[in-house]
């Protein structure tokens, strides 16, 4: 059944609103237009198999948001000497510090942040670990890849590695 906007509210078959490809908890109930759109995307899915997304899609998507590009974050003073000041984009160095945690096995990084003052960089960075893996370990490994990665890349020592497990998979 196609409804056209300005219809009137028209009732929609249970089965037209869950299809595999909704789940429950991404279903919102906001009322009749919600209704006429989940079952109009469910029909368009039955209709044409190319409107569901490929599997890479979510990766891809989440990929970006976690890049956290920021052009306008304050650039990281690598070095301050006179006549040889060497500054880094921040998003440069979180690209670093991103996949030195990844670098590290078992674990995928989110969230991250990092600060330069004083000759020395300091990491914060939010991860989803694999599950069953013993996470104190994990977290050691992490600072470990960081320090000796972002040290020699960037050329600053790494004075702390702050690692917040958000997610097991």
């Amino acid at each position: 059944m196609a409804l056209t906007p300005g219809e009137p509210d028209q009732a929609v078959p249970d089965d037209a609103v869950h299809d595999d490809a909704v789940h429950d908890d991404e279903v919102h109930d906001d009322g009749p237009v919600s209704e006429v759109l989940a079952a109009a995307t469910a029909a368009a899915r039955r209709e044409d198999a190319s409107l569901v997304p490929p599997p890479a899609l979510l990766r891809r998507v989440m990929d970006a948001v976690r890049a956290e590009p920021r052009p306008s974050g304050a650039p990281v003073v690598l070095s301050a000497v006179p006549g040889a000041r060497v500054e880094v984009a921040e998003a440069a160095v979180l690209r670093v510090v991103r996949a030195a945690v990844e670098s590290a096995g078992d674990v995928r990084a989110g969230r991250c942040r990092v600060a330069a003052g004083g000759g020395v960089l300091r990491v914060s960075v939010a991860v989803t670990a694999r599950a069953g893996v013993p996470l104190p370990e994990l977290a050691d490994r992490v600072r470990a890849r960081v320090a000796a990665v972002a040290g020699a890349t960037l050329g600053l020592p790494v004075a702390a590695v702050d690692v917040e497990v958000e997610d097991l998979t």
